[in-house]
């Protein structure tokens, strides 16, 4: 970067434009990051639940392969 050319006062405003940008950036990247974590947890709930329900067999059902003959 080249060097500033603006009085001492341009350049604290600049630096403190930059800070406040910079600071609300971060709020809104950390905002987004925690609703894609919630958004992942969610997911990975209604996995472990489908993936539970379907290593119990159904009330009623019977084995694949059984029969009442013997």
């Amino acid at each position: 970067m080249s060097p500033f050319r603006g009085s001492d006062e341009t350049l604290d405003r600049e630096i403190e434009t930059l800070e406040g940008i910079a600071k609300r950036r971060l709020r809104r990247y950390a905002r987004d990051l925690k609703d894609l974590d919630r958004d992942l947890s969610d997911l990975k709930k209604e996995r472990a639940r489908r993936r539970a329900a379907s290593a119990v067999p159904e009330i009623g059902s019977e084995p694949v392969g059984s029969s009442a003959d013997g």
